[in-house]
């Protein structure tokens, strides 16, 4: 079947549409209950009658994954106002700064007043100023202490979940787990309005039950207990959590027989860890995307997959490249950003390198913005070889550099007290793999663990601020080349 990308019918009409079929059958559920379609429908109705009495324009949302998020999410979107998800790991001054530049007037948290819809979430009117235009805007984390905030069109958001469903449609998935914040574009569209148009079961685990907390920190324990007891048809993750699931499962601590399928992305992905997942049976499958093209863009699929690639376009995205190599995507595309001019329609630059083969599959370079030239004139790309360092499981975090240099250094931080042998025979298989003028000549092993400030929502190191962070430490290394492996 043909996908139509004309303009969706609102999530709204599917969720009735399934009320009306299967009252009874649960649409979602949290650590303390469930909601059935029919209880999801009236919910929504409740608080969307409220927000209209309220003159409510721009809602923020700031709880915890639950069946309350979801309901003011979707009451905003039915009442046709702006919608703001607040990342949980944000800062006190980025906290302001969101509410500031999107003029919020109702935030949803736990404090405040109780409302018809929400259970346990309250809401607390602000003094925002009107915001005519109907929007998912969400705040990434950047490179800088103020976080840039994407704008989305609610259909645009609903084109890219249907374009999802379709990709997935012979994929019996009948129940998918929440584990990323909903602040997350990626889980918000991938992991709840696709299943929600599907007409399946959707599970919200909150920080405690999936034990992931803040921007980078888990539990494997509880991540562990979460899997086992959900027993997850699909998942979506970013790199990091599935290096922890592959060595649950490697362990026998997780049983991942019925799992369906695992979309990882947010960063790029070793074909190592791939190969090794795959190994132990875990249904992985690589894609790539980004918030300004609303999330997904690439994926592979059950029986349309590469290695080493992060599959094809999905049906409602074109993409290519540059004359430069830069890819480029049309589709869905944001608005622009807040408080910034729209950017219109046509080919959007992503600021990624990458290739597309003869078959539409797309291999990821890494960023422009992020590649440094060795004084021997050789451009590298940093990610790759970061990539093949913290999917190791003693890795938890690595930059790799080597701007003007002879030779590229990486600074290493340990999950675990490994030593310097450990590390020096993982850099020393992970350089056999690599031509020579990207291998790790020289390693750094930081002692002090990294200031979760310096980390993205994704597990990704804030890769401007922490070269300048560190920046006399990567400058004394190269004053004193002698020393190929220290401990600082």
């Amino acid at each position: 079947m043909p996908f139509d990308n004309s303009v969706p019918e609102s999530l709204m009409n599917h969720v009735c549409r399934h009320a009306a079929a299967k009252p009874d059958a649960i649409a979602l559920s949290d650590a303390g209950g469930s909601c059935t379609y029919a209880d999801l429908q009236y919910r929504v109705a409740e608080l969307s009658s409220w927000l209209k009495k309220a003159n409510v324009h721009c809602l923020a949302i700031e709880i915890d994954n639950s069946i309350d998020w979801v309901v003011a999410d979707l009451a905003g979107m039915n009442t046709g106002i702006s919608v703001v998800p607040v990342p949980g790991f944000f800062s006190a001054s980025q906290r302001e700064h969101v509410f500031e530049a999107a003029q919020v007037d109702c935030l949803v948290s736990i404090e405040g007043d109780a409302v018809p819809g929400l259970v346990h979430a309250k809401v607390t009117l602000l003094r925002g100023k009107a915001n005519p235009r109907a929007s998912k805007i969400t705040f990434t984390s950047g490179s800088s202490g103020t976080p840039k905030a994407v704008v989305l069109d609610h259909e645009a958001n609903l084109e890219v979940a249907l374009s999802i469903v379709h990709a997935l449609e012979l994929v019996d998935v009948q129940q998918h787990v929440c584990i990323l914040p909903l602040a997350t574009l990626l889980e918000n569209t991938a992991g709840v309005y696709a299943p929600l148009i599907k007409g399946i079961t959707v599970h919200l685990a909150a920080s405690t039950e999936s034990g992931l907390s803040g921007s980078s920190s888990l539990n494997l324990e509880a991540f562990a207990n979460c899997l086992q007891e959900r027993q997850p048809e699909s998942l979506i993750l970013v790199p990091q959590l599935l290096v922890a699931l592959s060595a649950l499962v490697e362990l026998g601590m997780v049983n991942a027989d019925q799992m369906k399928l695992i979309a990882v992305g947010g960063g790029r992905v070793s074909e190592g860890l791939l190969r090794k997942a795959k190994s132990l049976g875990l249904p992985v499958y690589e894609g790539y995307g980004l918030s300004e093209a609303g999330s997904v863009v690439t994926l592979n699929l059950p029986g349309c997959e590469k290695p080493g690639t992060v599959g094809k376009a999905l049906p409602h995205a074109d993409i290519r490249t540059s004359d430069e190599g830069e890819l480029e995507v049309r589709g869905v595309s944001m608005v622009g950003y807040l408080g910034e001019p729209a950017v219109g329609e046509g080919w959007m630059k992503t600021g990624d390198i990458g290739e597309i083969d003869d078959d539409g599959f797309v291999t990821i370079k890494g960023r422009i913005s992020n590649r440094f030239i060795t004084s021997f004139g050789r451009n590298v790309n940093p990610e790759w070889v970061e990539s093949e360092l913290t999917q190791q499981p003693l890795i938890a975090q690595a930059l790799f550099f080597g701007e003007a240099q002879a030779t590229n250094l990486a600074l290493i931080w340990t999950r675990f007290d490994s030593g310097i042998p450990k590390i020096a025979a993982i850099v020393d298989e992970i350089n056999e793999a690599l031509p020579d003028y990207a291998r790790i000549h020289d390693f750094l092993l930081m002692e002090e663990a990294i200031d979760p400030g310096y980390i993205t929502a994704n597990g990704r190191l804030k890769r401007a601020a922490v070269i300048e962070h560190y920046g006399a430490t990567i400058n004394e290394h190269f004053d004193n080349t002698g020393n190929r492996h220290a401990v600082l």
